[in-house]
Order: C-alpha cells, then structure tokens, then sequence
C-alpha cells in the first residue's frame, strides 16, 4: 500500500522539477475520476499539452476555463468526438496526429456500468464494451506511432486490473452471453491480455501499460444507466435497489474523487513502474498477475484477443456512421 502522504510528497516531488513540453491525451476526462486526473496533471506540468477527447465542448467549457487557470502555461484542447465510435476514435486520433509530434502520457477511463442494459452503437457495438474496451484500445493503438517519440510513454487504463476471472472463449464479444458482470469480466480480461500483447512486441518494450482499479471512489458523476422496466419489473426493482445500496456505500465509504486523480497522477508519473505491462490496485500496489490471467497468457490468448479485437474494429468501419 503506498499512504496518501506518499503519493503527494512524489506528486509534489515530480511537480517542482519543472517538467515542460509533454503532451498528454485523456478520454474519458470530462467528468468523475478521469477528471480528477487530468485535474492533478495539469497542475503538476508547465508548458504542456493536454488533449481532452468529449462529445459537448459547450457543456465542458467552464471545466476548461478552470483548467486553464490552474496554470496559464499549459495548453488545453477539447477535441470533439464520440468515443463509443470506432469512427469517433479514429477521427480524434487524426487531429492530434496533425497537431502533436509526440505524445508521452495517455489515460483512459470512460464508461460505467450499464444498468440500462444492453445498447448498440450505431456500428454494431455494446456501448460499454465499447467505451472500456474497443475504444480505449483503437485509441492507444492509433496513437503508439506518436508514443515511440516520447523518452518514457506511459499508457494508463483505469479499469479493472487486478480483477481477471475466467471469460467464456466461444464469445469473447458477448453477442449471446451478455450480461453486467459478462462484460465487466471480459473487458478486464482483454485490456490485460491486450497489454501484454502489446508489452511483448520488441518495438514497444519500452513502453509502460498499467491496467488499475480505482476501487470505490465518490464522484459527482450523476448515474445516467438506468434499468429498463421492459426486461421485466423485477429486474427493473433488483437493478433500481442495487444501484441505491451501491451509492450509498460508495458515499460512505468510497474514495474521495481527489484522492483518487491524485493517485492516477502518481501512477502516470512515478518511477516505479517501468516498462511493461503491470496491473495495479486501488492503492497504487503492483500486483502479481492471478493464475487465471497467467494460463490465459501462457495458453497464447494475449495474441487471440488482439487478433479478436482487430477484427471488431474492422468490421465496425464497415458502417456508414458520422462519428
């Protein structure tokens, strides 16, 4: 466990070096932790860029304007997509490769838990597998050209890691098994395995995949996933209760959305994750890889699930969709 005055005194540590020109790339940070993130990032670098990948630049414009203040010397830019679309990612990720000659530093966190069942995109896609998974990947795939200019690229997915269970193989996709904790359990899994495929490939040893849990953390992030009375009224009643209990534990004990972006700065910065693939906990801890997640690796899935993953992406191209 690494205590809270730790990861400030590094925090602070890192800040006063006067760290200047990075370039960083956030989705999913227009609101709870993946803001609070940016948020303490943005504070601790001078002179750099930030892109901030959302869909309504209005609604975020006085975060901006706020960001912008933390310090005047850093360059923030909204860049407007739909991250659910594969489309959307690709079109951001053209932007900033017009704009930026690197990138050092990307972190992703969009999503929730999709109480409201399942929901396709326009391109075939569950939603939230969609926003943990599919999205998060085509963007830190587009963007590894960029990354490889960078002395210490560092990719943060604040997800689930540490959590690996076993998935059902015959449906890595869900197209006939979906379910809450179906995709909670398959996005985990293929984010690690992905890592680790990306981690072992010769060109990309130098880069730095962490896959972490945040643990329960209290943010204003109103809860827009809500269930659906046509899947019947009991589920509508068990989903509704769930989501009442959930949010009170996580009011009363959760983590503080703060400390939360402080620690996520901490994992984005800190020495002591080096090049590889590492899945990390709430508190900041490497974790050695579970037995579950070793025998996937071992039984060559990391290579399986990337070439699963490309094929999604090139069958969601197939749609005409305005991204």
């Amino acid at each position: 466990m690494v205590i809270i005055t730790d990861i400030r005194s590094s925090n602070a540590a890192y800040a006063a070096k006067g760290r200047h020109g990075l370039v960083c790339v956030f989705a999913g940070a227009t609101a709870g932790i993946g803001a609070a993130t940016l948020r303490e990032m943005v504070g601790m670098l001078r002179s750099s860029t930030f892109y901030v990948l959302g869909r309504d630049p209005h609604r975020y414009q006085d975060k901006l304007d706020e960001l912008k203040k933390i310090d005047t010397t850093n360059k923030i830019v909204f860049v407007e997509t739909q991250i659910a679309l594969i489309a959307g990612v690709d079109q951001a990720c053209s932007i900033i490769r017009e704009d930026a000659d690197k990138v050092d530093m990307i972190c992703v966190s969009p999503g929730g838990m999709p109480f409201q069942g399942a929901v396709y995109t326009e391109e075939g896609l569950e939603s939230c597998f969609a926003v943990s998974y599919y999205s998060r990947l085509r963007l830190i795939s587009n963007l590894l050209p960029l990354l490889h200019k960078s002395p210490t690229p560092r990719i943060l997915s604040i997800l689930n890691g540490t959590k690996e269970k076993k998935i059902n193989e015959a449906d890595i996709g869900l197209k006939k098994h979906w379910g809450i904790a179906a995709v909670v359990n398959h996005t985990t899994m293929c984010t690690s395995l992905a890592f680790d495929h990306l981690a072992s490939t010769a060109s990309h040893n130098h880069l730095t995949f962490l896959h972490v849990t945040p643990g329960l953390v209290s943010t204003d992030t109103p809860r827009t996933g809500r269930p659906s009375k046509s899947n019947g009224l009991f589920w509508w009643a068990l989903i509704s209760t769930f989501q009442i209990v959930s949010g009170w534990i996580i009011t009363c004990f959760g983590m503080s959305a703060k400390e939360s972006g402080e620690r996520h700065a901490y994992e984005l910065t800190n020495d002591n994750f080096v090049a590889g693939s590492w899945r990390v906990n709430r508190l900041n801890e490497i974790v050695p890889d579970n037995q579950v997640l070793i025998d996937y690796r071992e039984g060559g899935w990391g290579d399986k699930i990337w070439e699963f993953t490309v094929g999604v992406w090139e069958k969601a191209l197939t749609k005409d969709v305005q991204s």
